[in-house]
């Protein structure tokens, strides 16, 4: 049975600017994909997708300041139902 979760930036994590969407509305995405990426100001960074889906929604659009535990989109998952951990941001490079 196919669920609903939103990818969320992880608590304690600092202020990110979300720069860039890299898989599009629609798309299918496999575990540990980078479907966007952030910057702090200074490094830019991937979020990566937890598991895999289908991306249904963006909640945050290029410019939009993310906080901790912000969510960054919707992803229909298939399966079991099951929790799905906030996303710590990876640096590039």
């Amino acid at each position: 049975m196919p669920f609903i979760y939103e990818l969320k930036i992880a608590a304690g994590e600092p202020s990110y600017t979300f720069v860039q969407q890299l898989v599009a509305l629609g798309s299918l995405m496999e575990q540990g994909q980078a479907i966007c990426t952030l910057t702090d100001g200074k490094t830019e960074f991937h979020l990566a997708a937890p598991r895999e889906g289908l991306l249904v929604e963006w909640l945050a659009e290029h410019g939009a300041v993310l906080e901790d535990m912000d969510s960054v989109a919707r992803v229909v998952s298939d399966g079991a139902e099951v929790a799905v951990p906030a996303i710590v941001p990876v640096r590039l490079g």
